[in-house]
């Protein structure tokens, strides 16, 4: 019995603390519900008796203008609702402040003491819930897709409303600044253009806009130094934690500053580049503190290129996953040339041995004195390729960015005509940025690619990536969801122009065991935008993802 009486309360104390959060959803309901009706009520006719009492004391002109502030009214507080369901502080205040201006105007524009009284009551219950709301406003906030429906969906229909009542009325352009005649037509008319104007600006804006993008540009210098020192300090940490260090990325750090995330944004979408690196047990919180951050923006937090040991965290935080290709894994201690199905790896080696190439592995800080020779080589294969740099997803040629990791060369002679460079991590190495010249040997690839994984092998490197196939391991099924069956039929069907398919069967000459990749996002975020934000971040635009955009 005492158990039970112990277990009563603190299922109270958990029940009213939902109830606590649930207030400001609760508000902005009831907030949007207000604004509709004092919308649908401005522009509808007012009863006669009561305008016949109204226009004995107060001008026709100022009833006129008292439902047009009301329809303003109404159309900020459906704005303002949903600044009330993200418990946004400025919105509270200025919900109250408009709650209080239409019970003012309702009672000018007609007597309507019933709808005066149901706003000054929702302003008084709103004022008690004051601590629910206790995030910063942003100005800059647009409404997000689901608000914005919302919005012209409430317009309309008091456009259609406003028409239907005056539909006797013979509309004349003297209506837009006559007053009180008409039963009202003219304030309608007059109310329904400045709405209008309003929804189209306030669409127009949350469709255009990239909230958080101007204040969360790319990292300083600082910021990278302190990524690069976590990231050599760090216990758990991806290769592809390495493209922070690009400086095209914004970095989140750990409270404790041994953690990181880079990311970018674009649109509404906040794209993470990878995983956190740094502490592990710091994963999990970091992970929140980016989806929170994205959300205290207005936007949706998006997870790209993470592997299966972190879904599962995900999948906690609600998110939705897809799988968006392989990435080519050779665990080293397994990795031999002996063996006949390795004749081609021998081959390769020894042709481009016989031809005076020669492989060495030049430590971090040595790319700076060889910027001359490396760019060189760097345009000469963009030329031979005809394409643009890439960034975001894939390193670039950036003689800072190059400088920090180790870098393999290819020699003939003393020239270099082929370079990479290796993002090493604990237990883990990738190749990046690859470069060649026209006249390096045949299969020079395929050589630097078989020296490297002897490299990592010797270092105790346990696996090394060759990177990611995109779209690859994807099953084109009847039953398999309509993203995996797009991405299928990009993969097989869109060699002319991206090669996915050709990239994955050179990769597999490695015989490399193929781990999926994945992206994440909230339920509400479609993952094949989400996708298409990625490739327009990594190819630098629409010209650059079409193989229109040339040179750097």
């Amino acid at each position: 019995m005492n158990r039970r009486n112990a277990y009563v309360p603190g299922l109270l104390r958990r029940l009213l603390g939902l109830a606590y959060e649930l207030t400001p959803q609760v508000f902005a309901v009831v907030a949007f519900c207000a604004g509709a009706l004092m919308l649908i009520s401005a522009v509808t006719p007012e009863f006669d008796d009561r305008l016949r009492q109204l226009t004995g004391v107060v001008s026709p002109i100022l009833i006129d203008l008292s439902h047009f502030v009301a329809s303003i009214a109404g159309f900020m507080l459906i704005l303002l609702s949903a600044g009330l369901w993200r418990r946004r502080r400025g919105a509270y205040w200025a919900a109250l402040a408009v709650l209080a201006v239409g019970a003012v105007f309702s009672v000018l524009k007609g007597l309507d003491w019933e709808e005066s009284v149901d706003l000054a009551l929702v302003a008084a219950l709103l004022a008690q819930g004051r601590t629910a709301f206790n995030r910063r406003s942003r100005l800059s906030e647009p409404l997000r897709p689901g608000w914005l429906l919302l919005l012209i969906a409430v317009v309309g229909s008091m456009l259609w409303l406003g028409f239907f009542a005056y539909r006797d009325v013979a509309y004349s352009d003297e209506l837009w600044w006559r007053f009180l005649v008409d039963r009202q037509a003219s304030g309608f008319l007059r109310a329904g253009l400045v709405l209008s104007l309003l929804t189209l600006l306030v669409a127009g804006r949350s469709l255009l806009s990239s909230p958080g993008a101007d204040s969360h540009g790319p990292a300083s210098k600082d910021q990278i130094e302190r990524a690069r020192i976590a990231l050599e300090a760090a216990e758990e940490a991806t290769p592809e934690a390495w493209l922070a260090m690009l400086g095209d990325k914004a970095l989140l750090f750990s409270p404790s500053g041994r953690s990181f995330l880079a990311y970018r944004v674009r649109g509404r979408r906040w794209i993470a580049m990878g995983e956190p690196a740094g502490a592990l047990a710091e994963r999990q919180e970091l992970l929140w503190a980016f989806t929170e951050l994205a959300d205290s923006y207005g936007g949706a937090a998006v997870f790209y290129s993470v592997g299966d040991d972190i879904l599962s965290e995900l999948a906690t935080m609600g998110l939705a996953m897809r799988k968006v290709g392989e990435t080519a894994v050779i665990r080293t201690e397994a990795f031999a040339l002996e063996g006949k199905s390795k004749q081609n790896l021998r081959t390769a080696v020894n042709r481009a041995e016989r031809e005076g190439a020669s492989f060495d592995i030049l430590p971090a800080g040595a790319a700076r004195a060889l910027e001359p020779e490396l760019k060189a080589i760097s345009d000469a294969w963009m030329g031979l390729h005809n394409g643009a740099e890439k960034s975001f997803s894939l390193g670039r040629f950036d003689i800072d960015y190059l400088n920090l990791t180790p870098l393999a060369v290819v020699r003939e002679g003393e020239r270099i005509v082929a370079f990479a460079n290796l993002l090493v991590t604990p237990g883990e190495a990738a190749v990046d940025l690859m470069r060649y010249t026209p006249e390096a040997p045949h299969g020079v690839m395929d050589y630097l690619f078989i020296r490297c994984v002897q490299w990592a092998k010797a270092e105790g490197i346990a696996t090394f990536d060759l990177g990611m196939a995109p779209l690859a391991g994807l099953e084109d099924r009847r039953v398999a969801p309509v993203f995996a069956r797009v991405g299928a039929l990009v993969f097989e069907e869109g060699g002319a122009l991206y090669g996915f398919q050709g990239l994955r069967s050179y990769k597999a000459k490695f015989a490399p065991d193929w781990k999926a990749r994945f992206i994440a996002a909230p339920v509400s975020t479609p993952l094949p935008l989400a996708l298409l934000d990625v490739a327009l971040l990594t190819s630098g635009g629409w010209l650059g993802m079409l193989g229109l955009r040339k040179g750097r």
